[in-house]
């Protein structure tokens, strides 16, 4: 898959079936509808791309708004690169390009990328003010040659599958529904940085993750995890939430890996969020935070003994 991070740089001579969004966490509903794109494009012999707007239109638009990412454009891509796609363009979205009329829009993905089909939901819209809803576009692709291929949503238990939808499910600590519309274990990246070497000094240390801003963290609390340090998986139980029992204000994410003693520092891990296993505690002393910890790590490995 060839990443297209500056669409005015390309001008494909082959023709394009592709499609156009956000594409946040590429969850199942996102991979069906790629997988369109792809088989699509494989039949009439064009190439298959997708056009993802980062950042997030809602945070461009109202900065204040509460929208949190499931994925960084990074870990998106690096998503994307298995799903058979030729390309993968980032548009940078920003107030201007919010101005940017239908029509002209449209004209962009012609000019550049040889568009020759589109694929979208129903509900699918681009341009200023979503003016270039599925009748425009179709519209539009009678009068300049491409098609509009609609695909049906993706439903789960009767409910559409959508990135909105499964924010809630994380910020919630449902973990399990998040999961199954997802198609994998909800995850987090982060460099590891230095703590207050607070866990080390009570028998478990932990590595503390800097997380990219609005990057979606879990609901405070005490989960068993799969880490990836490096190309390999351990296992481990991460801490969300503000160390209440000592007096802590700040949100931290702090993970245990299990039967490790490396240094981390400076590294970035994957943390992917296995099962929750409590909601966070203040306790009455170290000594009955240590004697729960220590009950934690014996669940986690009982969550994870097959893993």
């Amino acid at each position: 898959m060839e990443i297209i991070r500056d669409l005015n740089t390309v001008h494909l001579t082959r023709p394009t079936v592709l499609t156009v969004g956000s594409f946040d966490g590429i969850h199942r509903g996102h991979q069906h509808l790629i997988g369109e794109v792809v088989a699509r494009a494989r039949e009439i012999g064009a190439a298959s791309a997708l056009v993802t707007l980062h950042p997030h239109p809602k945070i461009v638009l109202r900065p204040d708004s509460p929208v949190q990412y499931l994925s960084t454009i990074e870990e998106r891509l690096d998503l994307l690169a298995p799903l058979g796609l030729n390309y993968a363009v980032v548009l940078p979205f920003s107030l201007e390009y919010s101005q940017i009329r239908a029509r002209d829009f449209v004209q962009m993905l012609l000019d550049h990328l040889n568009m020759k089909e589109l694929v979208c939901g129903a509900d699918f819209a681009l341009g200023y003010k979503r003016e270039g809803n599925v009748p425009f576009l179709e519209a539009m692709g009678t009068e300049k040659g491409f098609s509009v291929r609609v695909v049906e949503p993706q439903r789960l238990n009767g409910q559409i599958m959508s990135s909105s939808r499964i924010r809630e499910m994380i910020a919630e600590g449902d973990l399990e529904d998040a999961t199954e519309l997802l198609g994998r274990y909800p995850s987090v990246r982060g460099r590891v940085i230095r703590g207050d070497q607070r866990g080390r000094k009570l028998g478990f240390p932990t590595a503390n993750l800097a997380v990219a801003e609005h990057r979606l963290i879990p609901a405070n609390g005490i989960y068993a995890v799969r880490v990836k340090i490096g190309d390999e998986w351990h296992k481990g139980a991460a801490s969300i939430g503000i160390r209440p029992t000592f007096g802590g204000t700040q949100r931290t994410v702090e993970v245990h890996v299990l039967d490790f003693d490396d240094d981390l520092y400076d590294q970035v891990i994957e943390v992917q969020f296995v099962k929750r296993l409590r909601e966070e505690m203040k306790f009455s002393s170290a000594d009955a935070l240590v004697a729960q910890m220590r009950q934690d790590v014996a669940q986690t490995r009982q969550v994870l003994r097959k893993m």
